[in-house]
């Protein structure tokens, strides 16, 4: 009679013998789960914990860490989702896990976990997939009857009627117990010339060396799921290049650690012994004449760099403004893109890119890898995943003329489409046409996104729909409602409370605490199904959403995406008014961060006016320093849209600035974002209209710091050397300091 605990080695052996994946939950108290694990671990000799230290000798990373053991390979890796739960470590590290390896996924009993849609969606993802899914009191059944678990098995797989018990679509037919340590099956080289495992891989080495030697401006794109070795291609092609002649080959990805795995193959081809072979660095090394080196995307546009082939790693993670401009810079370039990875990016940019490459480079082309190397074709763990995080989601297939679409779309618009998340998780199909559209419209949509779609009471799901399909789709949060002290505190920089960015920027960033005291709507994200757009879809969802805030009281509803003259002239349309550009590229889009509100409530409108006053005022100053690189077509759009907005009196102008530095002096706001404000004090001071012996009663001004900053423009590094500043924050208190000094004489000056 075989033990109970023996499921675990009849598990591993046929995982071992398929060289395939599986999910193994276990949902029970936590000494069963650990009791559980250590009958898996023991067959495993890397197993990997992710979650807070328990008392097993094996390696830990928690969710933030996560991202370190990407291009790593683990056996076993263990999930404790007893208190919180990363979908986005949980996606990046089941990648990482090899064929014949678990994942094994610790959850409390149910409804102990408060039963949020979230995990209601994963549960319903261990009964309708291929998982191993066990509860306590099920082994705990199975050991006081000493049943054999071989029979158990067998029964579950005749008979999958009763899907709450211990299995859950055992993944194959029950095999002989073994008592040997099973062993993943090699994967063999089957091209000694560059080391490829697979016919796949053979051919994206093949397409990438075609790049380089072939014809100019026949750029590649590679894509591909994970664990198909398409950084390892990259790395072997890289190699067999520069082992053949004198080449150039630069590296740009979104970090250096992303493409670390490339420089990992480069380096094993190539003989590492032989005098030709030098490292300069940790992302760059030489073989005789040839060099491979990893250049950050920023740097690659901003400097003049020369190179024969330029290979672009997980290129979905680059904003595309960072991406296009390569197109006219590099004559060979090779773009390797996860379509399915844990970001759930790769679709948006394949869709979005390949536009872009049809205008610029016709001649381009793709190439998908298909055949997995880390794991078996059919891998049940990759399958599960995909289902679960919805990294597979899909947009509605649409069919039909354009004039019975418009009619359709138009008769399903209406302000009852707002969704409950029970009504989410009851329609699948809707729920997974939503985030398709999601993923399609932003390449940075992730499985979190979709969490927080399910788990967030204060996050609203709105959608559109013709004929039962959605082609239309806009998530509000509602934010806002501070309390006078904490919107004080956060305007001075003081606090960051979580979420509620829309009333935060507002404060934080312009100086008007009121709107972090009052009732917002931030859209975070809109999407219309490409073939609907310019049908007015997007504008009209706006409307309807309108229309409920001001039902439900809300001041004002607002927006933050990256500036482009398209986007701009979009939100104009719908209402909404810019009322700042961030200062700082966003690290995602690439582009500047615009922040556009359209005011609902009579209390709203008194501080929209004041942050429309307050950005013509900082954008004229910023355009020569802030945004000196902002497209020409974008500062001529934004000029014309500022001369728009209401002149204010010069009196009100006054007021605004003085409140605007009075929260810069005290802390809050930055140089950058106040630019405007200051140079407008600055100026004023210059043309006397400031006694200097009232300022010189306060303290002794440093008349220089301020003219070489605030008039000239002069970089803060250039201030530092002339002021014998030691960095940027001395040099930055220093000038709060001054423009304190001066607003205090203003205020006398005016006493007087």
């Amino acid at each position: 009679m075989a033990k109970p605990l023996d499921y675990s080695t009849r598990i591993i052996t046929t995982l071992h013998r398929r060289h395939h994946r599986a999910l193994v939950v276990l949902e029970g108290e936590l000494d069963w789960q650990l009791s559980q694990v250590s009958s898996f671990i023991t067959h495993y000799a890397a197993p990997l914990w992710l979650g807070s230290q328990v008392q097993l000798d094996i390696d830990v990373v928690t969710a933030k860490k996560a991202k370190n053991w990407l291009g790593q390979e683990v056996d076993c890796l263990i999930v404790d989702a007893n208190c919180t739960f990363s979908p986005e470590a949980f996606g990046m590290l089941a990648g990482t896990v090899v064929g014949g390896g678990v994942v094994i996924l610790l959850v409390k009993p149910t409804g102990a976990d408060g039963d949020k849609p979230s995990w209601q969606w994963l549960r319903n993802q261990f009964t309708r997939n291929n998982c191993f899914y066990f509860q306590q009191s099920d082994l705990t059944l199975l050991a006081d009857e000493g049943v054999h678990l071989e029979r158990q098995l067998a029964h579950f797989e005749a008979h999958n009627d009763d899907l709450d018990r211990c299995i859950v679509q055992p993944l194959c037919q029950p095999q002989p117990l073994r008592t040997d340590k099973p062993t993943a099956p090699s994967i063999s080289v089957i091209d000694e010339a560059w080391g490829c495992v697979t016919a796949d891989q053979t051919r994206a080495v093949e397409a990438i060396r075609k790049v380089a030697l072939g014809h100019r401006k026949r750029p590649l794109v590679l894509t591909a799921d994970r664990g198909r070795g398409k950084s390892s291609a990259l790395g072997l092609a890289a190699a067999s290049l520069m082992r053949e002649r004198n080449i150039k080959i630069v590296v740009t990805a979104p970090s250096y650690a992303t493409a670390e795995t490339l420089f990992k193959h480069a380096r094993h081809q190539l003989d590492r012994n032989s005098n030709g072979f030098r490292v300069v660095s940790e992302s760059e090394f030489h073989w005789h004449t040839s060099s491979l080196e990893f250049i950050a995307p920023d740097r690659l546009i901003e400097q003049e760099i020369a190179c024969d082939l330029l290979i672009v790693d997980e290129a979905a993670a680059i904003p595309s403004p960072l991406l296009i401009p390569l197109l006219s810079r590099f004559n060979r370039i090779a773009f390797a893109s996860t379509i399915h990875g844990y970001e759930g990016t790769g679709r948006g940019f394949a869709i979005k890119f390949r536009g872009y490459l049809e205008k610029l480079m016709p001649q381009w082309r793709g190439l998908h890898i298909h055949q997995p190397i880390r794991w078996a074709e059919n891998d049940p763990l990759e399958h599960w995943v995909f289902e679960a995080l919805l990294l597979n989601a899909e947009m509605a297939s649409l069919s039909g003329t354009e004039k019975s679409v418009k009619a359709n779309t138009q008769a399903y618009i209406s302000t009852n489409q707002m969704l409950t998340k029970a009504e989410l998780l009851a329609d699948p199909q809707r729920l997974t046409q939503i985030f398709g559209l999601l993923i399609n419209a932003h390449y940075q949509t992730s499985p979190a996104d979709f969490f927080q779609m399910l788990d967030d009471d204060a996050l609203q799901v709105w959608i559109t729909q013709s004929d039962d399909q959605v082609i239309g789709c806009c998530l509000l949060s509602e934010e806002g409602r501070f309390s006078e002290e904490l919107a004080e505190q956060v305007t001075l920089g003081q606090r960051r409370p979580k979420g509620h960015l829309l009333p935060q920027s507002i404060a934080a960033h312009i100086g008007l605490t009121a709107a972090a005291m009052q009732q917002g709507g931030r859209i975070q994200r809109i999407a219309v199904h490409p073939t609907r757009w310019r049908q007015q879809i997007g504008q009209q969802l706006l409307n309807d959403i309108t229309c409920w805030a001001q039902d439900k009281g809300f001041d004002y509803l607002g927006t933050s995406f990256g500036v482009a003259d398209e986007l701009v002239a979009f939100w104009q349309s719908a209402g909404f008014s810019l009322i700042r550009l961030g200062v700082t590229k966003d690290a995602a889009s690439g582009s500047y961060s615009a922040l556009a509100v359209k005011p609902l409530s009579p209390r709203s409108f008194t501080w929209w006016h004041d942050a429309q006053d307050l950005f013509a005022i900082n954008f004229s100053a910023q355009c020569h320093e802030q945004f000196k690189d902002l497209e020409a077509t974008t500062v001529r759009l934004l000029y014309r849209l500022l001369a728009s907005y209401p002149s204010a009196e010069p009196a009100r102008i006054e007021g605004l600035v003085f409140k605007q530095l009075s929260a810069y002096c005290q802390g809050g706001l930055g140089y950058d974002t106040a630019a405007g404000s200051i140079e407008w004090l600055v100026k004023r001071w210059l043309s006397f209209a400031v006694p200097t012996s009232v300022i010189y009663d306060f303290a002794c001004l440093n008349e220089a710091l301020l003219i070489n900053k605030v008039i000239q423009k002069k970089s803060w590094a250039a201030v530092i050397k002339l002021h014998n500043l030691v960095g940027r924050k001395q040099a930055e208190a220093a000038m709060r300091e001054q423009v304190s000094l001066l607003l205090d004489s203003l205020h006398s000056s005016d006493k007087t």
